[in-house]
């Protein structure tokens, strides 16, 4: 707002001041007192707001803007009195504006210290221009324009600076002279005096005042020639207010607004914790953690979202068994119980774990003169809705970031525990706080809709991430046709060969980067058994390009089988009474089969050690076979072909060089260090089995539905452990460890591998193969196949599985994308999911839906 613009303010003034009544005048220069009001946010720029329409304040609603078309409440004083400078200027903003846009006067001021709003309740008056009104906090130098002032009096004759003692509404603990509020001292004018200066009044009932003053001009008390200062002004900052260059940004979306919301809130939350203590940050999520949530209204929102970044045990532990726990509370529940007695009866029972109080509704209400000696941390919210809770949880795993910077009139002693801790981990928001259109990512849904009304998989989980943040995270279906248990977040799916870059390459390069192994060593020098074979001389980077030369695959499940028992060919192009299990377009099993005895029992023992399914074992003797094998199987030339035996014997060589099982390693290096405990090998193990989408109805090998038990053939062999297939995991726990490539191989604010690691085993290294080591990479050829979206770019990487899965992450776009299913429940052959492009149409709409760079 520049002088230009004052001076055709003056201008205008100047013409209409003389049209002006006494009672237009009069109702120009006084104000109604700074409140709350309740009004739909979205329904304010419908206002019927008429000129001769005069203001009341409505003052002690605290609630303001409850809910309405908004998910959330609009944020209580102390919310924007703690939250961010950033977050509280575009609360403001966006007030300023739908204010304005309604012909409701906004007045900025430097002294008053929240949002006070007072709006025309459409009752007549004489004063044809009263002013209704907006109060929003200022500060000079947070906007680049030129404001016009303007004083304001209390009425009759006391000066008034808007100190927090007239703002009844509101009741902050005082701290100090606090800079930016002005003392004035208490001296008296006159009306008059005030009047000739320029100065606008405030009333406190305005009715009243209004008459007061009416009488007083009317009765030859006052001039009204003392009242052209006070209305030139008054006029100018209508006609300011009004401009439509005032507006601080374009009209806010609803969409826009809820992130606006979003962002106050998030800000708001602040974490504590004594000088000599370190419990935050966590880098490292390799613990126990439980809850102590009795009374709590929305405790279970922080427990949910907790579970996003940490699974809580499924019972009660033993007590030394805890590592940390969370006491959630707010001001209603330590009422009815004395909180300093639940912190020592905790602490009495679990006297080696962390304790944080996690506490949501005003900090005054803290019945705590000091730090109490039995808590380690406290993450503090001033508001305890729904979202607010979830917040903090983010908070806790640094999901959003804390300042800090806590205001001492809010947290008293507390403001100097206020630790800052920066996101290091996922966060769970919104499509357009990342530059992404919410309404474009909903034809997701459609396409997924359309996948399982077409029997294209009976369920699936979908992920999208950007920039770090979880914008859509969604469940379909159901686990089977029959319908009866639907698809959940926590559940986890058979990732088949997605098992390569999210099992067995996270060890790969984790080895690499301890030197373990080099690229262009032969295989032999870690395979000893090779050396005396022709595979001696290929190389470890040949096996992560799959230009190895060995085969595609071996079908070593055929092999288990006495063939001498059966009545026929094993397999025919047509049904009949003897191969009545189809297992393809056009190709039938024989239902004669029958185990080799001395390789396959019923019965579990030291021999048959081997699960491969329920009750299906074999002599652990054939594993180390089918490694021999491999390496005794025909060499093709050393170009291009994709084969699940290079990973077979990768797994071997990174167990050799590491002395740890593959599962072991993946899990104690990045699995549970991330928090991404459903990806497991062998659920069935742990008691997850239940929690898995089942995958075929496999009449023919293990005579039974797959669930928790992996489906490829081979790695079942293998115990369930391939370096190919058999890794299970829900999409929340696949995006960590993909963020973790992302952010080139850190997360949470710990480095799993090497700065340069990731982006050197996922780019291309050969001319004609588009993969690079061992993560597979889009086609840019447009007469090839690709993989993926042709949106996708040429540094993105990621992998497919037979059982219907596909992870994508593209460096440029910052995106993750993850899309799980079992579309081969009931029968492997069902290739729907491909020939209707599920997974790919997604994509595209994930590419199309970027709004911004």
């Amino acid at each position: 707002m520049g002088n230009t613009s004052i001076e055709k303010a003056g201008i205008w003034a100047d013409s209409i001041y003389p049209t002006l009544r006494l009672e237009d005048k009069l109702a120009l220069i006084l104000l109604g007192q700074p409140g709350f009001t309740v009004v739909d946010p979205l329904a304010i720029e419908h206002l019927d707001i008429k000129p001769s329409s005069f203001t009341r304040a409505i003052v002690d609603i605290r609630g303001g803007f409850e809910m309405g078309s908004m998910p959330m409440p609009f944020p209580d004083e102390k919310t924007l009195l703690v939250c961010s400078p950033e977050s509280r200027d575009g609360m403001i903003r966006w007030l300023a504006d739908t204010f304005a846009r309604s012909g409701v006067n906004c007045f900025l001021s430097d002294i008053v210290p929240l949002p006070s709003i007072n709006v025309a309740n459409g009752d007549e008056h004489p004063g044809a221009l009263a002013m209704s009104s907006l109060w929003i906090p200022f500060r000079p130098d947070a906007y680049s324009l030129n404001a016009f002032y303007a004083e304001a009096c209390l009425v009759p004759s006391h000066i008034n600076s808007l100190l927090p003692s007239s703002l009844p509404v509101i009741n902050l603990p005082q701290v100090g002279d606090e800079k930016g509020i002005s003392m004035v001292a208490g001296a008296a004018l006159s009306v008059r005096q005030v009047l000739e200066d320029g100065k606008l009044l405030i009333t406190n009932d305005y009715t009243k005042d209004y008459e007061r003053l009416l009488n007083a001009f009317r009765d030859r008390w006052l001039d009204e020639d003392i009242l052209v200062h006070s209305c030139r002004n008054a006029l100018i900052m209508k006609y300011l207010s009004t401009e439509t260059h005032y507006f601080f940004s374009p009209k806010l979306s609803e969409k826009e607004l809820l992130l606006t919301f979003r962002r106050v809130y998030e800000s708001s939350v602040s974490l504590f914790q004594p000088h000599y203590k370190k419990l935050f940050p966590f880098t490292q999520l390799d613990m126990k953690v439980g809850y102590y949530t009795k009374g709590m209204l929305h405790g279970n929102n922080f427990v949910r979202m907790a579970d996003n970044y940490i699974r809580q045990q499924p019972m009660l532990l033993h007590p030394f068994r805890y590592d940390l726990i969370f006491l959630l509370s707010d001001p209603s529940y330590y009422q009815s119980v004395p909180l300093e007695e639940v912190i020592k009866s905790i602490r009495i029972y679990y006297p080696g774990t962390s304790l944080v109080l996690v506490w949501a509704g005003d900090p005054g209400n803290l019945p705590f003169s000091a730090w109490p000696s039995g808590l380690d941390g406290m993450v503090l919210a001033p508001s305890a809705n729904p979202f607010v809770w979830e917040i903090m949880a983010q908070v806790v795993f640094n999901g959003v970031a804390t300042s800090p910077k806590a205001p001492r009139e809010v947290y008293g002693y507390l403001a100097s525990m206020a630790i800052h801790c920066d996101v290091t981990r996922l966060k769970y928001g919104l499509p357009e706080e990342v530059g992404l259109s919410s309404d474009t990512l909903a034809l997701i849904d459609k396409i997924v809709e359309k996948a399982i009304k077409q029997n294209a998989t009976p369920g699936a989980q979908v992920l999208v991430a950007r920039n770090g943040v979880v914008v859509l995270h969604r469940s379909y279906g159901w686990h089977n046709y029959k319908k009866k248990r639907l698809v959940k977040n926590s559940d986890i799916y058979d990732l088949a060969s997605v098992t390569k870059i999210a099992g067995t390459m996270p060890v790969v390069m984790r080895t690499y980067d301890d030197g373990l192994w080099a690229l262009n060593d032969p295989i032999s020098t870690y395979l000893p058994e090779a050396d005396t074979t022709d595979k001696r001389d290929i190389t470890v980077r040949q096996l992560l390009l799959h230009q190895s030369g060995l085969q595609a695959s071996i079908p070593f499940h055929t092999e288990i089988l006495d063939k001498s028992m059966l009545k026929g060919d094993l397999y025919s192009k047509k049904r009949s009474s003897t191969h009545p299990y189809k297992v393809d377009n056009n190709l039938y099993m024989n239902k004669n089969l029958v185990y080799k005895d001395y390789l396959i029992s019923n019965r579990k023992d030291s021999l048959f050690s081997v699960t491969v399914a329920e009750n299906v074992y074999l002599n652990h003797n054939y594993v180390d076979s089918m490694y021999y094998l491999v390496l005794a199987s025909k060499l093709r030339k050393p170009i291009y072909l994709y084969s699940d035996l290079n990973f077979i014997l990768l797994k071997r060589i990174i167990e050799n060089v590491s002395g740890m099982p593959m599962e072991n390693a993946a899990s104690e290096l990045f699995y549970s260090k991330i928090g991404s405990a459903s990806l497991m090998f062998n659920p069935w193990k742990y008691g997850f089995a239940v929690m898995a989408a089942p995958t075929e109805d496999d009449q023919t090998f293990r005579k039974q539905t797959l669930q928790g038990y992996v489906h490829d053939q081979t790695a079942a062999l293998m115990g369930g452990v391939a370096g190919h297939a058999g890794l299970f995991g829900n999409a929340n726990d696949l995006a960590k460890l993909l963020q973790m490539y992302l952010n080139k191989g850190e997360y949470g604010g710990y480095r799993y591998l090497g700065a340069g690691t990731v982006d050197f085993f996922t780019s291309a290294h050969e001319p004609g193969n588009r993969r690079g080591l061992g993560f597979d990479k889009p086609e840019m050829d447009p007469k090839k196949d690709t993989p993926v979206s042709r949106l996708a770019s040429a540094e993105s990487y990621g992998h497919q599985g037979f059982s219907g899965t596909m992870v994508w992450v593209d460096p440029r776009y910052n995106l993750i994308y993850i899309f799980l299913s079992n579309r081969i429940h009931p029968d492997s052959y069902n290739r729907k999911l491909s020939t209707l492009n599920i997974r790919t149409d997604i994509q595209d709409v994930i590419y199309r839906s970027i709004t911004k760079p």
